[in-house]
């Protein structure tokens, strides 16, 4: 039996690493918290849910927050990692000093973590949302560092410095858009963007594994309102790559990512 070691640091963020690592050329399963590491364990053989495309109501439509799609092969097998099913067929994802890694430099970015009620926040490991009632707030995409974040919509830069890590923060008409965890920023407070044009690039600043947080809000006054963006970004969900893990998979409401409410907060 493969071997697998318990993830003791905590990441500030939704994005987890797994509960359990596998190391090469051991046998035996070694576990302080055997509970966590089924959960993980249990989630492979499950199926990956698509995406669908529901008519939310929200005007608002937005781009992926890349110039490029999303590519995540198996990792290094003489690295500890973890094996998951994913939509593109199974991976194994190598994992280095707490962050996802990878030698390709082909590898681009995945989703590890959407917007809701995710089944990784109800873990013992994980730190809890108290503000947003135990849902995530927007979406992580887990990646390979220095890739470019570009704007997913026209609007006016709010905020660019230290938030949750390097942070930018985008108005678009009634609602604001918040880039976290960025390796740099290329834009200043007050500047018109484009979709599409250059905000920053992937990094973990702020956090330990290496993704973009990206949470979109309706705030009006003492109304604030964590919208779900899977719906309202024009992309085909299905050809990212996601992985069956806890931070991609819902303790409550529906399965399907692009279906779960929104909340105020």
């Amino acid at each position: 039996m493969k071997k697998c070691l318990i993830v003791c640091s905590m990441i500030l963020g939704i994005v987890l690493l797994p509960t359990s690592l596998r190391t090469p050329s051991t046998d035996g399963l070694v576990s302080a918290q055997q509970s966590l590491v089924q959960a993980d364990i249990t989630t492979r053989g499950t199926i990956v849910h698509p995406v669908s495309n529901p008519d939310t109501g929200v005007s608002l439509e937005l781009k992926i927050p890349f110039n490029t799609g999303s590519r995540w092969g198996s990792g290094d097998e003489n690295l500890p990692g973890i094996w998951w099913n994913t939509n593109k067929g199974e991976k194994y994802f190598a994992i280095e000093d707490g962050r996802f890694i990878s030698n390709d430099p082909a590898d681009t970015w995945f989703i590890y973590g959407w917007f809701g009620s995710l089944s990784a926040i109800k873990e013992a490991y994980n730190i809890k949302y108290p503000q947003w009632q135990d849902r995530h707030n927007g979406i992580d995409f887990a990646g390979r560092a220095g890739i470019e974040i570009t704007s997913a919509s026209n609007g006016v830069v709010t905020f660019a410095g230290n938030k949750i890590g390097n942070t930018v923060i985008v108005k678009t008409e009634d609602y604001q858009i918040t880039y976290g965890h960025l390796q740099d920023i290329s834009v200043k407070v007050g500047q018109l963007i484009k979709a599409g044009d250059l905000i920053g690039h992937l990094s973990n600043s702020g956090t330990t594994n290496p993704h973009l947080h990206f949470q979109v809000d309706y705030i009006s006054g003492k109304t604030k309102v964590a919208i779900n963006p899977v719906p309202l970004i024009n992309t085909d969900w299905n050809k990212a790559v996601v992985p069956e893990a806890l931070s991609n998979s819902f303790y409550a409401g529906p399965t399907d990512p692009a279906l779960q409410p929104n909340f105020s907060w």
